[in-house]
């Protein structure tokens, strides 16, 4: 297993029977699980952070205010701190020659890892110069709780609801061509597009504003007009988005169907709100069971056991950073091109997509996005169109004033990297690298992370892994649903707790809400055509 995973020491070839065994025998998987789990859970410190993006030093603003973003290090002392190369010489490192294919990740990873990473790592945009943005506040509940269909607040997810008294507990949807789709955001009255009178107040003033009209180019009339109403304002910017949407609101509305069907005693607000305790979790299945696995990757399967992690030291109140929201630019996992149906798209046509996503369908674009490689995330590998999203990041590190690379191995208990030759594992980037930076101590972490070497079996870097891995497992297995005193059938009805366990993975949750009824055909490894 590459990246020193729990049963690397065992030989391959002896590895998929034992592998076999552990998966198919509850208590020694649990047991491996949590193993696994605490190994990344305690790669770091555990919160409270001494400081946060409130200020260079503690503060009980700091230690309390979640408004700003966390951060796993302070501000280097000016003796320590990394190197600021001229920016667009730096950039040209992350520039595409040529399409570098990942090992095993279908795109459909990427569409689905957008979409979930969105919905907690909301850094508040600053309608600054760009040398003024500080980066200091985020928009984030700092909980994987399915705001990308219920919204930020509760008069969201009213907003969101239906009203009907004949289809209890579930969220408004429409019908296209036979397939549930969410609603309209824009409606046309009089020849003149504007919010749909039920929506006119769905996203804040600042944020509708940011997406849909001061963006570079703004929406046009066309790209409105099949726009979605869902819980965050950016949901129908990419098509991965607009997808995963679709799917988990067809299972909000599944689930609900089944829970209303079996207690016809209970009132709307009752169906709707244990539907969604429901899908919250198997969302958190998905993300534990599915997608960490995938990353680090894992041989076994791994799973969040109700109150596994409460004992531990790492168990401790939600609060995303910065560091984590920069680690997931990972632009260079989209492809130049992609193929729906036979045919043929540039990447930068899964933006504003919902036509497409329409008129070719859900199932069409789920096969095809499972038979279809995901780029190999690291240097040289970033699309064109996506440089300035890359630019923005490498701002956004240094507004920040990131320690060094290096600072992050030691801070992760990794060991640093003795030069640039040691870090990526090739004499042509290393020596760009020293071109640039002149001392490995010196590289900038945002830098490093994606220039980081790693075996072709492997998704990504040592560090990379260690801190996706670190912060998913502290952030994900403290949701409140999977406390051992709530975990229960009171919060999930029994046919809520039957559908938790039978929906694990990504494929699970596609099968039961599309026309797609084989699992192998569709899942983050890339499947054969």
């Amino acid at each position: 297993m590459a990246n020193g995973g729990p049963l690397s020491w065992i030989p391959r070839p002896v590895r998929p029977a034992l592998i076999n065994i552990v998966n198919n025998t509850t208590p020694i998987r649990r047991w491996v699980s949590k193993k696994t789990i605490n190994r990344y859970g305690y790669a770091a410190p555990p919160r409270p952070r001494a400081v946060s993006m409130a200020a260079d030093y503690v503060t009980w603003r700091g230690l309390t205010d979640r408004r700003y973003s966390g951060r796993h290090l302070p501000v280097p002392k000016d003796d320590v701190a990394p190197a600021r190369p001229d920016q667009d010489a730096v950039i040209e490192l992350f520039r595409r020659r040529e399409f570098r294919r990942a090992n095993d990740t279908s795109l459909l990873f990427p569409f689905f890892a957008q979409w979930f990473v969105d919905s907690f790592l909301r850094t508040k945009w600053e309608d600054k110069p760009r040398d003024q943005r500080k980066f200091q506040e985020n928009e984030s509940n700092h909980e994987i709780d399915l705001c990308s269909i219920y919204g930020m607040t509760e008069a969201q997810t009213d907003t969101l609801r239906e009203k009907s008294s004949e289809r209890r507990g579930r969220l408004r949807m429409q019908v296209i061509d036979g397939e549930e789709y969410p609603m309209n955001l824009f409606a046309e009255t009089d020849g003149k597009l504007d919010l749909a009178a039920d929506y006119a107040n769905l996203y804040t003033a600042d944020n509708f504003r940011r997406v849909y009209i001061t963006s570079n180019p703004p929406w046009s009339d066309d790209q409105k007009r099949h726009a979605f109403a869902v819980g965050l304002e950016h949901g129908s910017s990419t098509l991965g988005n607009s997808i995963m949407n679709t799917l988990f609101m067809r299972e909000h509305n599944r689930v609900a169907g089944i829970i209303a069907k079996a207690h016809p005693d209970w009132d709307d607000e009752r169906v709707f709100q244990t539907t969604r305790n429901v899908v919250i979790v198997e969302l958190l299945n998905i993300v534990i069971s599915d997608y960490i696995v995938h990353i680090a990757p894992i041989d076994i399967r791994i799973e969040a056991v109700p109150g596994m992690a409460e004992r531990e030291q790492w168990y401790r109140t939600n609060w995303m950073a910065v560091e984590f929201a920069l680690l997931y630019r990972w632009h260079d996992l989209i492809p130049d091109t992609f193929t729906v149906a036979g045919n043929s798209y540039r990447g930068d046509q899964m933006v504003r997509a919902n036509q497409l996503l329409k008129t070719a369908g859900m199932d069409t674009l789920l096969r095809d996005a499972s038979r279809q490689y995901a780029g190999r995330i690291g240097l040289g590998n970033t699309a064109e169109f996506l440089l300035p999203v890359k630019e923005a990041s490498l701002e956004m590190a240094r507004g920040c004033r990131l320690p060094s690379y290096n600072a992050y191995r030691k801070y992760y208990g990794l060991k640093p990297k003795a030069s640039f030759e040691a870090l990526t594992g090739e004499s042509e980037l290393a020596g760009k690298l020293k071109a640039l930076y002149g001392d490995i101590d010196r590289l900038e972490w945002f830098v490093g992370l994606f220039a980081e070497g790693y075996d072709q079996e492997a998704m990504m870097g040592e560090l990379l892994v260690t801190m996706v891995a670190n912060d998913a497992f502290t952030q994900a297995l403290t949701n409140p649903l999977l406390a051992k005193s709530v975990y229960c059938e009171d919060t999930f009805s029994r046919e809520g707790m039957e559908i938790i366990k039978q929906n694990r993975t990504l494929a699970d949750l596609i099968v039961c809400n599309t026309g797609i009824k084989e699992r192998e055909a569709v899942g983050f490894k890339v499947r054969a055509a």
